[in-house]
């Protein structure tokens, strides 16, 4: 009954966070210009405002090994990466992704740009709790920064390999990712797979365009 429960959850976690960005992409898209960035940002903030109203708790959307591996709770893989708790941690990481955001879904496409981003918080998120079953299986974490980390990883691999000058324009967000995985309370275990993850998508996508 439990493993029923379960992927009755995660399922319903994904149709919301799909129907609310497609919603909110919907309206963004006829006043801004990079509406898929701004939805994403959107659900991440709707997400810190009801944590912060009570009306979610962060205990029910963290991951871990132990709760989204041993217990079958794989929805807080994508739940997770849009949970944040303090204000700082949400600040930081919609900065950069406002700042990464909109290179790439000019260069993908907004459709295309929000499979690869649940595709990154998927494996990425997959990957990262994995390498934590030995050490810290209990230990949660929560943020959009492995995502975000993913979204640079391909920014390098797609344009930063051809013509590294380009990079120039989100070296704020490089130094932010960087001092932020050397902080102890930030998973750097995620953020190093997200980076390596998007790496290997932004390479295999430039074989598929080109």
């Amino acid at each position: 009954m439990e493993k029923t429960n379960n992927t009755d959850k995660a399922w319903l976690i994904i149709i919301l966070f799909v129907g609310v960005y497609y919603a909110l992409l919907y309206a963004l898209s006829f006043i801004m210009e990079y509406p898929a960035t701004y939805a994403l940002i959107g659900i991440n903030g709707l997400v810190f405002l009801a944590i912060h109203l009570k009306k979610l708790e962060v205990r029910d959307l963290c991951s871990s090994y132990f709760l989204s591996v041993k217990k079958k709770q794989s929805y807080r893989i994508m739940s997770s990466a849009f949970t944040h708790e303090h204000p700082l941690h949400i600040l930081f990481n919609m900065y950069s992704l406002s700042n990464i955001g909109p290179a790439l879904e000019t260069l993908l496409g907004r459709h295309a740009f929000f499979a690869a981003y649940l595709l990154l918080i998927i494996i990425s998120g997959r990957i990262s709790v994995m390498l934590k079953k030995k050490k810290s299986p209990y230990t949660s974490s929560i943020g959009a920064s492995g995502a975000i980390c993913g979204l640079m990883g391909i920014l390098i691999s797609m344009i930063g390999i051809y013509n590294p000058y380009n990079l120039k324009y989100f070296l704020p967000t490089i130094a932010l990712l960087i001092l932020m995985s050397f902080s102890k309370h930030i998973d750097s275990i995620g953020h190093f797979c997200g980076l390596l993850t998007g790496i290997i998508m932004g390479f295999a996508m430039l074989g598929f365009m080109y």
